[in-house]
């Protein structure tokens, strides 16, 4: 985001811009917007009193029969639209040719010509819609991406745009705005969007380019319909994120068929297509109905040119309004043979108090709170239960080795004080199910580390190891069954901090069971402990290699994490998209006294 305006820019914006828009501080333009309109509109116009409004682009040749509950754009003529009315539809104007009353951002308009195109334009719009207080949209706005300072014309441009809206709202109109390209908020713009979301809704047009239509389809319903979704929902939280709230957005979705247009992009064969346009549709309809944005605009439907002639549009129509309501269009009847009138593939459906279905597995919203109270968040709490899910289906742990872990803990950690360890429970906000949820993720962590084989060290790595830590005490042990703070092994060289402290204080030559926070196992004391510059170079660069082993584990178990979230992840269903990110989240992180 660019820093404050220097001296040598204040020219060109403060002498053009600034006396154009209304007077408001930084602290009041930050506030929440409150959403404008007329009171006698819906009496007069026919268009819906709640609930995101659907409007439909039905000028030119677009393949759209009028009925009730519907409301169509027009951009011209008088008898056209009054047929529509006459059908029970309401009709809104769609101005084409902002561009001829504002300017350009390379040649504004004269502002002082503004007011008085703006009360011939309404009044046009008047005749059109039969509407005393019509809906007008005006497409659209030119170099919404131009970052500040502006120039001196690009300055006026924009002044001119608002100036337009302001006029309009004045002379009773309620006025929408298309953006086609990604707005650029920082700097002295974000100011300018929030003064045209006070007089007019801000209808982002939604382009999915990555990837295309053709993509999407590919992806299949599910992966597809999330990423859909996802998307709108960004383009409606840029505005938010500058305080403009979402009942003055509106999404326009594009439905051309011309390549390049955004639309179809030569997605084949028809049904393919169809399923993106119904897809599409039943995202807009989840993201309008949690956001409560202004409305879902659909553009698109009119040849325009010989490129975009397409003998598909009229089911494509057909489809989207029968998606969003049956009444309007039989969508199954015109799209014909191949295509999937199911309504409900690929849609957010969990039980209540789910937060992610992965197959046959779920995530609790239960869940993932309490492990936030540990985590600060509740997405890395949802990262630790993704993490839960993969290893409890690739190593289930029996619950009687997670009591012998949970007991070395009690006795090493808190004198063998089951008070004290419950207090301390109690002090972390961790409950005893949950305590012992944990340390069952540790243990298949470690039991699934344990498989992998990773790359040897090398001798360099070796020698810097035993260079490193030669003071480190080892003790020649045998261990039943094979423990991970071996390495795996059942005989071999025991090392400080990673085995068991227990295990250097045994007897000589005598066997010992010992609880430790990896279960249970039998172990006999082969040798005194001893440093590790204390055994030979044989057996000091095995201890070394064991380690390094150990750690290289962790780098294979990484990646490996990485797969098999992405496979769960692939078909999940999250409550409002809030699918888990990927990653290695150990909750036993946050409480010490759980960890190794």
């Amino acid at each position: 985001m660019p820093g404050p305006i220097q001296t040598g820019a204040r020219s060109t914006l403060g002498g053009v811009i600034r006396p154009l828009l209304v007077a408001a501080s930084l602290a009041v333009a930050a506030a929440v917007l409150v959403p404008r309109g007329h009171a006698d509109e819906p009496a007069d116009c026919g268009l819906p009193a709640n609930g995101p409004m659907w409007i439909d682009y039905a000028g030119h040749d677009a393949p759209i029969t009028p009925k009730p509950g519907m409301v169509l754009a027009i951009s011209s003529g008088t008898e056209v639209p009054a047929q529509m009315r006459a059908a029970g539809a309401a009709t809104i104007f769609f101005d084409l040719n902002m561009n001829k009353r504002v300017g350009t951002t390379a040649k504004p308009a004269d502002p002082a010509t503004i007011p008085d195109k703006a009360k011939r334009e309404f009044d046009f719009a008047v005749e059109i819609t039969g509407c005393a207080h019509p809906l007008i949209a005006e497409n659209e706005l030119f170099g919404a991406q131009t970052v500040t300072p502006w120039s001196a014309t690009n300055a006026q441009y924009r002044a001119n745009v608002l100036l337009l809206l302001q006029e309009l709202d004045k002379l009773g109109a309620t006025t929408a705005l298309t953006i086609a390209n990604p707005p650029y908020t920082g700097g002295d713009a974000a100011e300018w969007w929030r003064q045209a979301a006070e007089a007019s809704i801000l209808i982002r047009q939604v382009y999915f380019t990555a990837p295309g239509p053709k993509g999407l389809f590919k992806l299949g319903p599910e992966r597809a319909s999330r990423a859909m979704r996802k998307g709108m929902r960004g383009l409606i939280s840029r505005f938010a994120q500058i305080g403009i709230p979402a009942g003055r957005v509106a999404l326009e979705l594009q439905f051309q068929s011309a390549p390049g247009q955004g639309g179809r992009q030569g997605l084949q064969p028809k049904a393919a297509w169809l399923e993106i346009v119904k897809l599409e549709a039943l995202a807009a309809k989840q993201v309008a109905a949690e956001t409560r944005i202004q409305g879902v605009w659909s553009w698109g439907w009119p040849s325009f040119s010989v490129a975009g002639n397409d003998p598909d549009k009229p089911a494509a129509a057909c489809v989207y309004l029968w998606t969003r309501d049956r009444n309007l269009c039989d969508g199954p009847a015109l799209a014909g043979a191949g295509f999937d009138a199911s309504l409900t593939e690929g849609q957010i459906d969990v039980p209540p108090g789910v937060r992610c279905t992965l197959g046959d597995r779920r995530i609790l919203k239960s869940d993932v709170a309490r492990a936030a109270t540990l985590t600060g968040d509740l997405d890395s709490a949802a990262t630790a239960l993704l993490q839960r899910v993969v290893l409890r289906a690739e190593r289930p742990i029996d619950p009687q080795t997670v009591l012998a872990a949970e007991r070395a803990i009690v006795r090493d950690r808190f004198g063998g004080s089951v008070t004290r360890y419950r207090a301390a429970l109690a002090d972390a906000h961790v409950t005893l199910q949950d305590a012992r949820a944990i340390l069952a993720d540790r243990l298949a962590r470690d039991r699934v580390q344990e498989r992998f084989r990773p790359r040897p060290a090398t001798p360099t790595q070796i020698q810097e190891f035993v260079s490193t830590y030669a003071a480190t005490q080892v003790r020649l042990v045998e261990v039943a069954p094979e423990a991970p703070w071996m390495g795996g092994a059942a005989r071999g060289f025991a090392v400080e901090t990673i085995a068991p402290q227990q295990v250097f204080s045994l007897p000589l030559s005598r066997e010992a069971t010992i609880d430790t926070i990896d279960g249970r196992f039998t172990v006999r004391a082969l040798a005194a402990p001893t440093q590790l510059l204390a055994l030979s170079p044989k057996q000091s660069a095995g201890v070394a290699r064991a380690v390094l082993g150990r750690f290289a584990k962790l780098d294979v178990y990484d990646r490996w994490l990485h797969t098999r979230e992405a496979r769960l992840l692939a078909d999940a269903v999250c409550a409002r998209d809030a699918v888990p990110a990927q990653g290695d989240v150990d909750l036993s992180a946050w409480i010490p006294f759980l960890a190794a």
